[in-house]
């Protein structure tokens, strides 16, 4: 039977429904806190700008996003990247996050600081975001986002892709390492355990 699910690069009319994958798949993810309008009209219009990311969709019939994949070809420069071309849209939200109470502020700062610094290798991409809707798991969809990524990385000439995910996401640590990817190193952010897995393509 035919897989119905097809890939295809982001572009402008998926975004609002991209937003709303991020935000219900990953609701205690920092992008997603900042809220829907965030990410509709701020963080992902920059990431479609920046020279250093690409996302692709997971299209059901080719018309309905169920998935999207956003990788990064050097994670700190991505992040710089977007935030130069969106600075005050960034500079707003991020003020009205920060003040909302202490704990708020410091929680940016460090997601920030920690952002500006891949914890990749030398030529090595990364999985900056990924996401599937709950109707769409369990159906190959996030194999075919992790397969359209390592593609890019190889005609981007990147040798290998990471991503970054919480020690206790057994399922997703799971997933990547029946695929061949490597735990390569554990990490703190934000107060929280990290590993980081890696695969050479």
């Amino acid at each position: 039977m035919k897989n119905k699910y097809s890939i295809g690069p982001l572009i402008p009319q998926y975004i609002e429904r991209v937003a709303y994958i991020h935000r219900d798949s990953l609701p205690d993810d920092f992008l997603p806190n900042l809220g829907l309008d965030f990410l509709a009209n701020t963080f992902y219009p920059a990431a479609l700008e920046s020279k250093y990311g690409k996302a692709f969709v997971a299209l059901e019939n080719e018309i309905n996003p169920v998935g999207f994949i956003l990788v990064t070809l050097e994670s700190g420069a991505f992040l710089k990247d977007i935030i130069k071309n969106h600075f005050w849209d960034f500079l707003k939200i991020g003020f009205r996050s920060s003040f909302s109470s202490i704990s708020n502020l410091v929680f940016n700062l460090q997601i920030v600081i920690s952002g500006l610094f891949s914890n990749a290798s030398q030529n090595t991409g990364e999985i900056y975001i990924i996401a599937v809707s709950e109707m769409a798991r369990g159906k190959g969809v996030g194999s075919q986002l992790v397969k359209q990524a390592e593609t890019f990385m190889q005609e981007c000439k990147i040798a290998a892709l990471g991503i970054k995910t919480l020690s206790s996401n057994k399922d997703w640590i799971g997933f990547f390492t029946k695929n061949g990817w490597e735990i390569k190193k554990e990490l703190q952010l934000i107060g929280n355990d990290y590993v980081w897995l890696e695969t050479h393509i």
